[in-house]
């Protein structure tokens, strides 16, 4: 900051004695002609005090108009194109490189059967949910027959299975038809109907209420779906069919 400043001095103080030389010459050139001292003096005084302040705008105009140009042309040197802020010697190597990498690209081998392969894989993994929904199936079915073997005919264990298939596949409840059961509270089918439910988990506890209302329909002739969704799981280890969280071991 002090260098600055003392260059700024040194400047001005060399620009002030040329402007006070160029004064003293121009007043002995005006005393040789003739004029009178005092008129000399003012023209000595003007023309230093002139050329100081000259200078001074000058040097603020060219300052201005030397650093817009600069501006100018550095910006439009920065807003070029890429490749002119590139060496020549590194786009011939990168052009090189392109076609190197071009001719050397492998080829992706002609899958004519792509979509036929995938219309495959498809039906695969179609089959694959399809049998795994199958199996939970069967191991509701299982469990069912373990818990009414002793308390429904082969008739009503059947259709018993039918309608867990109908639960399960979240088919319309009207194929549903009821099953005869005795010996059984109406907890125990509560108990059942719950561990259908949260074996499953195909739908809210109100369709499992809805199910076992019309799958029991005589043993539960005379109970609200709304009761049977609210007892379902009351006393849990109660009565001949107790609340299982999970019966795929039986």
């Amino acid at each position: 900051m002090k260098t600055k400043y003392f260059e700024y001095i040194a400047v001005y103080l060399s620009v002030f004695l040329v402007c006070v030389f160029v004064g003293i010459i121009g007043r002995m050139v005006l005393l040789e002609k003739g004029a009178d001292e005092y008129t000399a003096g003012v023209f000595f005084w003007i023309s230093t005090g002139f050329g100081v302040l000259m200078f001074a705008i000058l040097s603020l105009f060219l300052n201005e108009l030397v650093a817009g140009l600069l501006n100018r042309f550095l910006k439009a040197k920065k807003n070029g194109p890429p490749e002119s802020r590139i060496p020549n010697e590194d786009l011939l190597k990168i052009d090189e490189e392109l076609q190197d990498a071009l001719k050397t690209k492998p080829e992706l081998p002609e899958n004519k059967n792509s979509a036929g392969d995938i219309e495959q894989i498809r039906e695969e993994q179609q089959n694959v949910i399809k049998n795994q929904k199958q199996a939970r199936i069967d191991i509701a079915i299982r469990y069912a027959h373990h818990e009414f073997a002793l308390y429904a005919a082969d008739d009503d264990l059947k259709q018993l299975s039918k309608n867990i298939i109908i639960y399960a596949e979240e088919i319309n409840f009207e194929n549903i038809k009821p099953v005869k059961v005795k010996d059984l509270s109406n907890l125990d089918l509560y108990h059942f109907g719950w561990n259908i439910w949260n074996y499953f988990k195909v739908s809210r506890q109100d369709r499992a209420a809805q199910f076992l209302k019309l799958t029991f329909a005589y043993a539960l002739k005379d109970v609200e779906e709304n009761s049977i969704k609210t007892h379902m799981k009351d006393d849990e280890r109660k009565g001949i069919i107790k609340i299982i969280e999970d019966f795929t071991h039986l």
